[in-house]
């Protein structure tokens, strides 16, 4: 079991909430301890404004108080999978669960938090109490109190640089903040990632296209030797030849790039209109398609166009 500790803040004033010390004992749901069902969990002493800031999505009981942090209560916040873990499903006994030994009544089960995601595997309970049961949390990194910021949607960088001289004024370098990434900056780099995955399938898409041609159109050239031999023994030149089959390949690749831009441009619509979007086509991406088809399907014919060239018509005459 770890114990950690965030430190909570609100957009309406400073809440925070201390560490608990690291403990070698069980988080258990019974005193006697047996097994060790609390095994990766973690142990939050917080405030109320650290338990609002995290915004907790609360499926049984009542979430940690004013009260309940003024008055020392041996109270715990369950996170759904350490209730799960513990064995408490319900509230109406008052369930405990034991740390260190020593018991605290489940008040409420929350299965979502918006801040804080390292609470879903979590047990919160009031810092008041932690600070008269395990003393003081420390300055070690895994220990030291830490500050949950609930802000406006978009005001968290410029809250993230004016923090510091908020708190302390005579010491804002005490304070390590961190601020959530920029909302444009993620979303262009998701697109950015998703973009060069995009162009990856597209490329693999090509090359297995550019094979499948391949294969057809060298079928072909091996099904029509006949036909080969005896145009060649009735005057038609090797380049013929390779020009008749690098066409069909050709033509093969520029359809298949036609009907590939026509069902991207119907999925394109059809999509839009189930959204009630504005679709919008560039010409820029979809008039190249099938020439990009024409090129895969000429890259394709060159070997069995070569092939098809090569053959000798008094050999292939024989065969047929």
């Amino acid at each position: 079991m770890q114990h950690h500790c965030t430190h909570g803040i609100d957009s309406r004033k400073d809440l925070s909430f201390n560490d608990l010390p690291r403990s070698s004992e069980p988080l258990v749901s019974g005193p006697s301890g047996d097994g060790n069902p609390g095994q990766g969990l973690t142990v939050l002493a917080t405030t109320p404004g650290a338990v609002r800031a995290m915004a907790p999505r609360l499926t049984a009981g009542v979430a940690l108080d004013p009260y309940m942090e003024r008055t020392h209560q041996p109270v715990a916040l369950l996170s759904a999978a350490a209730a799960g873990r513990l064995g408490v499903t319900r509230l109406d006994a008052q369930p405990a669960v034991f740390i260190d030994g020593l018991p605290y009544t489940v008040v409420g089960i929350f299965d979502q938090v918006q801040r804080e995601p390292g609470a879903l595997l979590g047990v919160l309970i009031p810092s008041s109490t932690a600070l008269d049961r395990f003393g003081d949390p420390g300055t070690t990194p895994d220990q030291a109190a830490q500050a949950l910021v609930a802000t406006r949607v978009g005001a968290a960088p410029v809250v993230a640089r004016q923090l510091a001289v908020a708190l302390r004024p005579d010491r804002p370098k005490a304070f390590a903040v961190t601020a959530p990434p920029d909302p444009h900056s993620l979303r262009d780099h998701v697109t950015t990632d998703l973009s060069g995955l995009f162009l990856a399938l597209a490329g693999i898409c090509l090359l297995v296209g550019t094979v499948g041609i391949a294969n057809t159109t060298l079928v072909a050239v091996l099904e029509r030797t006949e036909e080969i031999g005896l145009r060649r023994a009735l005057g038609a030149r090797t380049r013929h030849v390779a020009a008749q089959f690098l066409a069909e390949s050709t033509a093969l690749g520029t359809l298949g790039g036609l009907i590939g831009t026509s069902l991207g441009v119907l999925t394109v619509l059809a999509v839009a209109a189930a959204r009630d979007w504005t679709a919008v086509l560039s010409p820029a991406t979809t008039l190249p398609a099938p020439l990009i088809g024409s090129l895969v399907g000429l890259l394709a014919g060159l070997y069995p166009s070569l092939r098809a060239a090569r053959i000798d018509p008094l050999k292939a005459l024989r065969t047929g």
